[in-house]
């Protein structure tokens, strides 16, 4: 006689199946001081980001939008909490994040795409000139 057993997975292997999010802020805070006094732009501020999830800030001016994005991607640090990238800490600008800033700072001929090859083509070029390429 066949009899089907069936396993039971506990919690804690089935939290380990669940993939971590690709983007993971924690409690982030973060304030500025102005002529007036001290600002508070986040605060305690969590979100989760999974793998291929598309998520918009929208918000009004001033609401702590654009400091969001630049601790995410590591241009500033938060007052308190983490930010993780891939699972890894995020302590400065790096390779696997972009930032496209929306003021016309860069060359408005060239589309969003024409610009960033622009970035990478001149560091190509000057990793090539520092190797004697």
């Amino acid at each position: 006689m066949l009899r089907a057993v069936r396993r039971h997975s506990s919690a804690t292997e089935e939290l380990q199946i669940i993939a971590p999010s690709k983007l993971a802020i924690e409690n982030v805070s973060k304030s500025f001081q102005s002529a007036s006094g001290i600002v508070l732009a986040l605060d305690r501020v969590s979100l989760n980001v999974a793998e291929a999830e598309f998520v918009c800030l929208v918000g009004a001016s001033g609401c702590g939008k654009t400091t969001m994005l630049n601790i995410i991607a590591g241009l500033e640090k938060p007052d308190s909490g983490t930010v993780l990238a891939d699972g890894k800490p995020v302590t400065g600008p790096g390779r696997e994040r972009l930032v496209m800033f929306q003021e016309p700072a860069l060359f408005p001929w060239l589309d969003v795409f024409g610009n960033v090859l622009f970035g990478l083509n001149e560091a190509a070029c000057l990793a090539g000139a520092r190797s004697g390429t």
